[in-house]
């Protein structure tokens, strides 16, 4: 079967097209025949070496941490799933990756996929949705009536942090640049700061929830921006940042918190319930072959890109 794989840390020249042996059926698993996988900023982080402690530095590797396809294998012990099954999910183990043509995933990291949305669609959400989700109702949390700021709102955990939090009946100010201002408004944000023109922690605003996307705006920077006890997101932390963080978060009312995203059946499904009813729309997406696999990549870590990028295996 065709996989991705890479044989050493390093930008998208590392990567290859192989051809690998299928997985075995494995207790509590999955077997999917995949369709598609959306790229994400941690697959470069991983593929990098910026993450070895959780990933290992055991080679080959392969990229690609969401998928959507097709059940062709169900492992003893697994529950709810059958052959035939459309299902979509993601983030396993970062010492595995899904870009092949046939997957061993645990059964805890997938859900069924809505009747009416396709592969592409479902593997462009799968990441993203339970990133925007788990930060808004778990993380931040959000309450009705809140402010909300998000940071690098055009990207695709940004585009669905706009509407759930508009859900959640927050007010929503998006952080972008100049060409994704349109997009933001069309997502929901109530209020749209060009990053290009004029300083967001200059603008005197405060909020109950900042969402740094970007990774670019530090807490200590952030924190002109937070209501009295305003809640801080950030994303890919380090350790250092983790550890100060939990100290100073008991002696400060500014919070200081980090996401870590978890894939689970329950919130995919939720994610699956509410695009199948209309209530959350899908980013835009940019969709490559196979065979074109590291031009994706590429675009993907120029950085700027409006929506997701999904690579389509079949």
């Amino acid at each position: 079967m065709k996989t991705i794989t890479y044989a050493r840390f390093g930008g998208p020249e590392v990567l290859a097209l192989s051809d690998t042996p299928p997985p075995p059926p494995r207790e509590g698993r999955l077997l999917v025949r995949v369709h598609a996988v959306s790229l994400n900023p941690l697959d470069g982080k991983i593929r990098r070496g910026e993450a070895r402690l959780l990933s290992g530095a055991r080679f080959p590797k392969t990229p690609g941490i969401d998928f959507a396809g097709v059940v062709e294998g169900v492992g003893p012990g697994v529950v709810g799933f059958s052959v035939g099954d459309r299902v979509f999910g993601g983030l396993g183990s970062m010492k595995e990756g899904y870009l092949s043509e046939l997957i061993s995933v645990p059964a805890r990291v997938a859900a069924k996929m809505p009747a009416d949305l396709d592969f592409v669609g479902a593997a462009s959400v799968a990441v993203v949705g339970l990133a925007a989700l788990q930060a808004l109702r778990d993380v931040g949390p959000v309450k009705a009536g809140a402010r909300v700021l998000v940071n690098g709102c055009t990207g695709g955990v940004g585009l669905y942090a706009l509407q759930l939090a508009k859900r959640m009946g927050a007010h929503v100010t998006g952080v972008c640049g100049t060409e994704g201002i349109a997009l933001a408004r069309d997502f929901g944000a109530d209020a749209v700061v060009d990053y290009r023109r004029e300083s967001i922690t200059s603008s005197g605003q405060r909020f109950d929830v900042v969402l740094d996307l970007s990774t670019r705006l530090p807490f200590e920077a952030a924190r002109v921006l937070l209501s009295e006890r305003g809640t801080y997101v950030g994303f890919e932390p380090s350790p250092a940042q983790i550890i100060g963080a939990a100290v100073l978060n008991l002696v400060r009312a500014h919070k200081h918190r980090f996401l870590f995203a978890k894939a689970t059946t329950s919130d995919l499904g939720e994610l699956g319930r509410l695009i199948g009813s209309g209530e959350l729309r899908l980013a835009p997406t940019q969709v490559f072959e196979l065979s074109d696999f590291r031009r994706a990549f590429e675009l993907a870590e120029r950085g700027g890109v409006a929506g997701k990028i999904v690579i389509r295996l079949r």
